[in-house]
């Protein structure tokens, strides 16, 4: 998801600022036409429509080993607001894996290795958003004309993506489960989106419940079309205005609200850390390291305070954004908390690790049961079961597949890949379960890997005064979502086209051998990040 100039923007702008500056306009698609190919510097650069007239590209390199790339992008809005820097695509963004912060891709770096590249715009009848169902056939489409185009030049194909992409290919490799020789998912989410999505809905009703009563947050989501994108906006907007006071004082002031804690000695942002801690949302950021100190940052826990700050941002962006696009889909009343249990989503080591941070024992018991006693949002059942059946998936795809995320992704929560293996690792026991009661044929092999790109261990810069340097470089790894090095991003690739030869991810010695090239790629192949927090399958 392409939402990076929110996290500078969406902290200095209130509801009134977003809402005027959210324009409706869309820009309709052209129709479907054949490619046009030309070549430039041994490259052959193929451009055509789609039968909806979304647009494709094929690029071709003469040195061409026999392995194309598919290329799946992330989220994109269908109406922008400038003032928050997001816009809508005008046609192809992405052609390979990209990093949101130094915007560069590897474009030229897998043409020169020999790999043909394919992508497309993910846009249907000029609309973007959540539109899943319609990008799984389109993608078919995508690869059936390279086919076409290329027959069997092309030995092996790779379907690789980003973020939102995650529970596109996967719902993709199961209903086409010959296309695709290897899977690549980059900060990808594991569907169903409901098990994210829910997590970010209950921020904004945390939000509501300790900052701002006005805040209805996902319950606002349903109304279709711009009207219901002004309505959503207008929620970004009551937080946006949160975000501002916090980034000049870090949340020091006392709680205004409930009443029951009003002026009360808990600080503002300990309900901050405590609402990050309860949805899963890291406690590292861009430049929030979790563990160096100053004179106005004294502990770690308000360190990672900070980070829940900063990583706050862009998550209630991505929450607002594919919200409401989901509410499209499922209609008015998707969220419900009537059966949350808070003080379960708060982790035992949390709660002493950032002990302090939270205000003690007695904070934490305090927000704990004013947000319990708190009136609860009823959804609407039938909503709610759209919702938490979207992307539906098995997970039964034996296609080899290899994730990477970022240890501190903000967006699209590590937890995700967690999720995918432990999806996958399940459906390969209970294989393995039955192959071992009647040995018929191949036993059954697990064919996932996940990889994490790690932090540096200290990298928070604090100025003369003590506070801390959000202007200053970002970690150099670990953090943003889709925002991984050239060094990280081609190692993958080169594990990719790797699994697609043989069929199966590489060997953990092999898989060690390509990772120790690019720095900072955690080659603990057993790490596990934090969970998510919830899991609808159950």
């Amino acid at each position: 998801m392409k939402i990076t100039a929110v996290k500078k923007s969406i902290a200095s702008l209130g509801a009134a600022v977003l809402v005027a500056s959210l324009s409706v306009v869309i820009t309709p698609t052209a129709s479907a036409a054949a490619p046009v190919c030309t070549t430039t510097k041994g490259v052959e650069t193929c451009n055509g429509t789609l039968a909806n007239g979304a647009a494709y590209r094929f690029m071709m390199p003469a040195n061409f080993s026999g392995t194309m790339f598919f290329w799946e992008h992330g989220f994109r809005p269908t109406y922008p607001i400038p003032a928050l820097g997001v816009t809508v695509p005008s046609g192809l963004q992405e052609l390979t894996p990209f990093s949101n912060s130094t915007k560069q891709d590897v474009t030229v770096e897998m043409l020169r290795t020999g790999h043909a590249i394919a992508a497309y715009d993910g846009v249907v009848a000029g609309q973007r958003g959540w539109n899943n169902v319609a990008r799984v056939e389109m993608l078919k489409e995508v690869f059936d004309e390279a086919i076409a185009k290329y027959g069997s030049k092309i030995k092996k194909k790779v379907l690789y993506g980003s973020s939102q992409a995650g529970s596109i290919i996967t719902p993709f490799t199961e209903k086409y489960p010959k296309y695709a020789d290897a899977v690549g998912l980059l900060a990808g989410l594991t569907p169903s989106p409901a098990d994210s999505i829910q997590s970010l809905c209950d921020a904004m009703h945390i939000f509501s419940v300790f900052f701002d009563p006005t805040i209805k947050g996902c319950a606002a989501f349903g109304v279709k079309g711009p009207n219901g994108h002004l309505l959503s906006a207008q929620e970004l907007g009551k937080m946006g205005t949160l975000l501002l006071g916090w980034s000049t004082d870090l949340g020091g002031a006392p709680l205004k609200f409930p009443a029951a804690l009003a002026g009360g000695p808990i600080p503002q942002r300990s309900a901050l850390l405590l609402t990050g801690l309860l949805i899963g949302i890291p406690t590292k950021s861009a430049h929030m390291d979790g563990i160096s100190t100053s004179t106005l940052i004294p502990e770690g826990s308000i360190n990672s305070t900070v980070a829940v700050l900063e990583n706050m941002q862009e998550a209630l962006a991505t929450g607002v954004l594919a919200g409401q696009s989901l509410s499209e889909i499922t209609g008015p009343g998707f969220y419900d908390n009537t059966k949350t249990d808070w003080a379960s989503l708060l982790d035992e080591v949390d709660a002493a690790r950032f002990n302090l941070g939270l205000g003690g024992d007695d904070g934490i018991n305090a927000m704990l049961g004013v947000l319990s006693a708190a009136p609860r949002v009823t959804g609407n059942a039938d909503a709610i079961a759209k919702f938490k059946a979207l992307d539906k998936s098995t997970f039964t795809s034996k296609v080899p597949t290899i994730t990477l995320s970022n240890e501190a992704d903000r967006l699209v929560f590590p937890g995700n890949s967690v999720r995918n293996l432990d999806r996958k690792r399940a459906v390969y026991e209970a294989e393995l379960a039955k192959w071992e009661a009647n040995p018929v044929g191949p036993a059954p092999t697990f064919n996932t890997v996940a990889l994490y790109a790690m932090t540096p261990e200290i990298y928070t810069v604090y100025t003369a005064a003590g506070t801390p340097d959000l202007k200053a470089p970002a970690a150099v790894s670990g953090v943003g979502h889709q925002d991984f090095t050239k060094k990280q991003m081609m190692a993958w690739v080169r594990l990719l086209a790797i699994s697609a030869q043989t069929g199966k991810v590489p060997s953990e010695r092999s898989i060690k051998l390509i990772i120790k090239r690019a720095p900072y790629l955690n080659d603990d192949l057993e790490y596990r990040p934090a969970e998510l927090k919830y899991d609808f399958s159950k």
